[in-house]
Parts: structure tokens; sequence; C-alpha cells
């Protein structure tokens, strides 16, 4: 709590983001380790499951059904992954805000001084200054690496599912 009081109020913001980000990291961590069960396989496995529940269909009704059923694991798999985006990119200009508010916090400081200026005083705006850019920066670095892994992972399972597409395709 003391390292976000000294960074000003854009620690502040700053530090909700974390929180939200940080619940968002889990959250997706968690779904794509519970839909993982050990291989690619699986996400074709689970997409047969639902195609034998809509009963038997004609070559041409089964695959709508199934790319509707991959377009709705794509939405599921995607779900939230945009304020990982987010947050990777507004955490660094938020750190910037942080930095400039407390360089003129400083500067403001500076000219009330007049000839009497004592380093103390501009050493507060220039804490919170440097607390808001390292925060910013701590935050969207892992953000971002989070959103990367996660798009890596839809990408190897839509590629498991386009080769089951093509797959099917081959033997109808």
């Amino acid at each position: 709590m003391q390292f976000i009081n000294l960074g000003g109020p854009v620690n502040w913001v700053l530090a909700a983001l974390l929180c939200f980000c940080c619940c968002q990291c889990l959250e997706r961590g968690i779904y794509f380790f519970q839909t993982r069960r050990g291989s690619k396989k699986d996400v074709i496995l689970r997409l047969k499951e639902k195609m034998t529940a809509k009963g038997e269909l004609d070559a041409q009704k089964k695959m709508k059904a199934f790319h509707s059923e991959c377009s709705i694991l794509y939405y599921e798999m995607n779900r939230g992954l945009w304020f990982l985006n987010f947050t990777s990119s507004v955490a660094p200009s938020l750190g910037l805000l942080g930095t400039v508010t407390g360089l003129i916090g400083a500067f403001s400081k500076l000219s009330e001084a007049g000839a009497n200026v004592n380093i103390s005083d501009l050493s507060d705006g220039i804490w919170e200054a440097m607390l808001t850019t390292a925060f910013g920066m701590i935050i969207s670095i892992p953000s971002l690496l989070c959103y990367r892994t996660y798009k890596r992972i839809i990408e190897k399972r839509l590629l498991a599912m386009s080769l089951y597409d093509e797959e099917e395709n081959a033997l109808s």
C-alpha cells in the first residue's frame, strides 16, 4: 500500500488495473488448463461429442454444424483476452502520465521555492514519476506475455480443428 501511495493517484488506477489483469490471467489460465486434457485431440473429441449429440446428419449439415461449433469454441477461448491486450498497451501510457504529473509537481514546488531550492522539494515529485513508470511496465510486460501465450494456445487448437476438418472432408 505504501508503494502505491508513494506513486500518487495514477498509481491507484494502475493498482486497480493490476488486480483486474491478475484475475483475468488466472481465469484464462485455469480455463486453458482444464480444457487441455493432455492433447490437442481432446478439442476434436469435444467437438465430436457435440456433433453426435445433434443426431445423424448428412455430410453438408454435419460440416455446417462442425463450423458452428468451432466458431463457438473460438469465441469461448478468446473470452476476456481483449482486456489483457488493452492492459498491455494502456499500462505504460498510464505510467508515463504518472511521470508527467510527478514532474509537474516537482517543478511546481521548485517554482514556489524560488531561490531557496531544496533537493528534498524535488525528490517527492521525481520519486512519484519513477514509481509510476516502473509500475506501468511491471503491469504491462506480464499481461502482454499472458496475452501472447493464450493466443498461441488458441492458434494451436484452431490448427487441430482445421486439420480435423480437412480429414473429415477427405473421408466424405
